[in-house]
């Protein structure tokens, strides 16, 4: 544990740093100017740890995955320099705050609370950790610094490589995509408008591929599916459109999803045009039984839903979730 000049100059470095991740979790990114359109969002069940290779997928969100695991490793490091903790009491402490953390950030609408941010975040801190704890001698000379920086370099690098080959071999083995519209309710109704090939969605007319959840569907609707485990998420784009006869209000509207009678993910929106899509990939790993629910209170307001679709499956995940229902 550092004493003396080192832990004040190195407790001022911790606390900008802080302060510098704190900023881009709440200001950076632009997170500011998009909250008026963006609803209360929230993921409750793990999809697993974001860590992927680059090839073939966004650059931003693989960035942003990144830098989601990569910024948290220095708390794992400088923290047990400054003070003299456990593991466990370390890690549960950051999973405390990081929780709190995640849980404003949904409150704000500045982003959103999910469990895989958690985890991810949670696993660079780990990383961190051990990284620092390897280095026995030296810890507070510059050549001690430098092996410990190195040592979290090496450890995070193959986490990296581990895990997003791990997420590859999963991907890969997934099964098809399913529109939700193909399978037959267990619980409710829902009507599909299925002769239409696009919408528009403000100045923007967007290109139908799979289904569109009819605004012909009561504003306040709920609809259930057997999923029986074979369907590792659910994917689909939403928007709010007003009624052109009518001003549109403030009134709040809610699409919930809920396995097996928990919520897992939530969309929150005040009464008025969505004209900016919103999209929602939510995990169902192991899900029997989903129910989306709307909660409509507008009456010149309704929600407008398209190409909600189903990934099955793999025999792997399959095989995870049929162990993960033994416990």
């Amino acid at each position: 544990m550092y004493q003396g000049k080192l832990r004040k100059i190195t407790m001022v470095l911790f606390v900008l740093y802080a302060l510098l991740v704190v900023y881009f979790l709440f200001i950076g990114f632009n997170r500011a100017s998009s909250n008026v359109d963006q609803g209360m969002r929230y993921s409750l069940i793990p999809n697993g740890i974001p860590l992927n290779f680059p090839m073939g997928r966004d650059f931003k969100l693989w960035l942003f995955n990144l830098g989601n695991f990569i910024a948290f490793v220095p708390f794992g490091i400088i923290v047990p320099l400054l003070f003299r903790c456990s593991f466990i009491r370390f890690i549960s402490l950051f999973i405390v705050s990081i929780t709190i953390l995640e849980t404003v950030q949904m409150v704000t609408r500045l982003g959103s609370f999910d469990i895989d941010d958690i985890m991810i975040n949670t696993l660079g801190a780990s990383i961190g950790y051990w990284s620092q704890r390897m280095v026995k001698h030296h810890r507070d000379q510059v050549k001690g610094m430098i092996t410990i920086i190195l040592t979290a370099i090496v450890f995070s690098v193959g986490t990296i490589t581990v895990v997003s080959s791990m997420n590859h071999y999963l991907t890969n083995k997934g099964g098809e995509v399913i529109a939700l519209d193909e399978l037959a309710l267990s619980d409710g109704s829902v009507l599909w408008d299925e002769h239409l090939s696009e919408i528009k969605i403000g100045e923007t007319l967007v290109e139908l591929f799979l289904n569109l959840y009819s605004k012909n569907n009561r504003p306040t609707n709920e609809f259930t599916y057997i999923l029986n485990g074979n369907y590792t998420n659910i994917t689909g784009n939403v928007a709010i459109l007003v009624d052109a006869a009518a001003p549109a209000n403030d009134d709040r509207i809610d699409i919930i999803f809920i396995a097996d009678g928990s919520e897992i993910y939530g969309l929150g929106y005040r009464g008025g045009e969505l004209t900016t899509p919103d999209s929602f990939q939510i995990p169902l790993q192991g899900v029997n039984e989903l129910t989306i629910k709307i909660v409509n209170d507008s009456t010149n307001s309704y929600v407008v839903m398209w190409d909600l679709a189903l990934t099955e499956a793999s025999r792997v995940h399959r095989a995870i979730n049929r162990i993960s229902s033994l416990f």
